[in-house]
């Protein structure tokens, strides 16, 4: 399923329009699957907390991304170069 809604979340991240970003990629979010929904929910809450602790782990948002981005969002072929 993912893979089918792969390129409408880049498309999305291409947006200029903060507000037009914002209101595709809620709508994008909510046509999830539940169980899709469900777990992107809780792994963002726990992201947030470890963001929110940057301080003692040194896991700012961007040290996340750099960590989680490869893992989490990765092209259908899985070739790293056109992430």
């Amino acid at each position: 399923f993912f893979t089918d809604k792969y390129a409408d979340f880049i498309d999305a991240n291409r947006k200029e329009d903060p507000v037009f970003f914002l209101k595709t990629l809620k709508r994008l979010i909510h046509d999830l699957p539940e169980h899709h929904y469900e777990t992107l929910k809780f792994l963002s809450a726990h992201l947030k907390t470890v963001a929110e602790n940057s301080e003692k782990n040194k896991m700012e948002p961007r040290n996340l991304a750099i960590v989680f981005g490869p893992t989490l969002v990765r092209t259908s072929d899985d070739n790293m170069t056109h992430m």
